[in-house]
Parts: C-alpha cells; sequence; structure tokens
C-alpha cells in the first residue's frame, strides 16, 4: 500500500515532520471528533430489513431491487465537486475495498442465517470515477421470482 498515494498531503507532513510521520499521527494531528462519529456511521452503519416487495414487469427477482436500494458511488461520499476533484483511483479502490469489507461484517454479525453478494467495480481500470459503485443483495434473492 502506498499511503501517500492514498493520503497524498502526507508527503509535506513527512517534509515537515520526519519520514516517519504515520497515517496515526496525521489522524491525530486532523482529525476531529465530529468527522469520526460522521464516518463510524458510515463504516458501520444501521441496516433496515424490508421484505414487502411489489410486483413489476421490469424486475426479474428481489436481487435486482436490493442491488438498487443499497449500491454506493465511492465519489459521492467526498460532497462538493471541488472535492470530487482531488480523489484518485486509488482511493476509490481502497476505500470501495474497505467499505465491502466493512459491510459484509457487519450483515454477516447482525444477521448470521443470511448469505450476502457484494459486487464492486473496481477491477475496471479506465471507468470515470463517478462510475465506481459498491451493492450487496442476499444470494437467495436471486432467484426468488416476485412476477
Amino acid at each position: 500500500m502506498n499511503d501517500e498515494k492514498l493520503i497524498p498531503e502526507l508527503s509535506e507532513w513527512r517534509k515537515l515532520n520526519g519520514s516517519d510521520f504515520s497515517i496515526e499521527d496525521w489522524i491525530i494531528s486532523e482529525g476531529n471528533i465530529n468527522f469520526s462519529i460522521g464516518y463510524s456511521l458510515l463504516f458501520w452503519p444501521e441496516f433496515i430489513e424490508f421484505e414487502n416487495w411489489r410486483r413489476s414487469e421490469n424486475i426479474k427477482n428481489y436481487a435486482q431491487i436490493e442491488s438498487v436500494l443499497n449500491h454506493i458511488h465511492i465519489i459521492d461520499l467526498f460532497g462538493t465537486d471541488e472535492k470530487k476533484d482531488e480523489v484518485n483511483y486509488e482511493q476509490i479502490m481502497f476505500l470501495g475495498n474497505k467499505i465491502c469489507e466493512m459491510y459484509r461484517a457487519k450483515l454477516q454479525f447482525e444477521y448470521p442465517e443470511k448469505e450476502f453478494i457484494f459486487e464492486f467495480n473496481g477491477f475496471v481500470r479506465h471507468l470515470p470515477l463517478d462510475e465506481y459503485e459498491i451493492t450487496f443483495y442476499q444470494n437467495n434473492n436471486l432467484t426468488v421470482d416476485i412476477n
């Protein structure tokens, strides 16, 4: 992991504080409790279980509905267009994979009887950054026809 690609300003901090200045040092210097709380709610969310789907000719199974409802465009987590312009591919890949890991752990913890499938299109290197997204749905809903 190249931490300076993930957090480009680390190189400036290291120039001022020495090469052993770590991400943890940077968090202590720049972080705050408000952002920590906010990100904790994003990274360990409250999931809502919903089971009363309507019939539709366009929907082939519940997994399609779940996939749309549960998707997140990674770049949308960064707010303004100005902040989005600062984002690079390595950051999108790192965060997308970490969010998948955290959501997978949370869902396994809360719903141990269910199996979820996670998708992250990060393996496609040349997409515009706003097209990278994660989603998840239940495995058993792939075969449940709602028509």
